[in-house]
């Protein structure tokens, strides 16, 4: 995906973000009218919350939740918290001054409410911290999905699904040890994290050496987002070869299929919830990862997704031998990318 793509989908959450955050800021105006006017408390609670959205948004994108600085992803969420945090009432201190400013003629600290005002944007903005790492750790459907109990009785999706399964990781492990090997995979996990993000991929689970990604149907093939994603995966573990032959001595590379269908998803598990995909999609992805494998070729589609792409994407295909996978009764038809 190109930087400026990249840029206008990151522009395009941070924009979001600040009108809801304006929004916010309007409602608690209005309801904490008193001896200035409903507009001027209006206008008070609309400014200061687009801009301490604007501002926190702009800091999350721009540093914490970059899966493209390591530093900051390697941090324990402690320090992410309490980094977001002091960052987060900066902010806050910052905008509620301009909107003091524009919005009156003193100073935020003299407002005989700022006390109140601080205390409740310094709350959310840590709940808001909170919340943001544990939208990380559980990915962000999963939490929308748990949290609003979408997922509480099983539903059949339509679904494109992504498996992308690391090549000699068994006999990488054994030459490194399995700590080192450890943050190998971490490394791999961030530098796959940009191309996932950016087609507005969702992880399912990292299994092993292994992820799984999932679109929506719609969503994984209106754009050939999910071919996408797979070519800018091999692309950016190829551009920091380097960096992890330096560190490492070997260089990761992938295997990847892409598969769509019908999935069963819903909630598994009591104290320790996930969403579990299921169903014959599943199996078949499965498959065509291990076909793959056979064929020698790093990345591989089923033809029920080719079938489904727009025609750009199809001519930069071409097949592959049919692939008789055990379990199915038919053999797989399936296509690799020409270059």
């Amino acid at each position: 995906m190109s930087a400026t793509n990249r840029l206008r989908r990151n522009l395009e959450k941070v924009l979001l973000i600040t009108a809801l955050s304006g929004m916010a800021g309007l409602i608690i105006g209005v309801l904490r009218t008193g001896e200035n006017s409903l507009i001027v408390e209006g206008a008070y609670g609309a400014l200061t919350g687009t801009m301490i959205g604007f501002g926190c948004t702009c800091f999350e994108f721009i540093g914490f939740s970059n899966s493209r600085l390591r530093a900051a992803r390697r941090l324990p969420p402690v320090a992410l918290l309490v980094g977001r945090t002091f960052v987060y009432g900066l902010v806050i201190l910052f905008g509620l001054g301009i909107s003091s400013v524009l919005v009156g003629d003193v100073l935020p600290w003299q407002e005989p409410g700022f006390s109140e005002v601080f205390l409740i944007s310094a709350t959310v903005a840590f709940f808001m911290s909170g919340a943001v790492e544990v939208t990380r750790l559980l990915g962000w459907e999963a939490t929308v999905s748990l949290v609003s109990g979408r997922y509480n009785t099983p539903r059949l999706e339509p679904r494109v699904v992504l498996f992308a399964d690391l090549v000699g990781s068994t006999a990488l492990a054994e030459k490194i040890g399995e700590l080192e090997f450890h943050v190998f995979l971490q490394d791999v996990a961030l530098d796959l994290a940009g191309p996932i993000e950016d087609t507005y991929g969702a992880v399912h689970r990292y299994v092993g050496d292994a992820v799984i990604v999932t679109w929506p149907l719609e969503t994984g093939v209106k754009q050939a987002d999910c071919l996408t994603c797979a070519l800018e995966m091999h692309r950016s573990l190829d551009t920091h070869a380097d960096r992890y032959r330096k560190r490492f001595g070997a260089e990761p590379s992938l295997r990847v299929a892409l598969h769509c269908g019908q999935v069963a998803a819903g909630e598994i598990g009591d104290w320790k919830k996930e969403i579990a995909l299921l169903g014959d999609t599943m199996n078949t992805t499965a498959r065509i990862e291990r076909a793959a494998k056979s064929l020698g070729s790093d990345t591989v589609l089923s033809d029920t997704l080719v079938s489904q792409l727009p025609e750009p994407a199809r001519t930069s295909l071409r097949r592959l031998p049919d692939y008789a996978a055990q379990g199915k009764q038919e053999p797989l038809r399936l296509w690799t990318t020409k270059t």
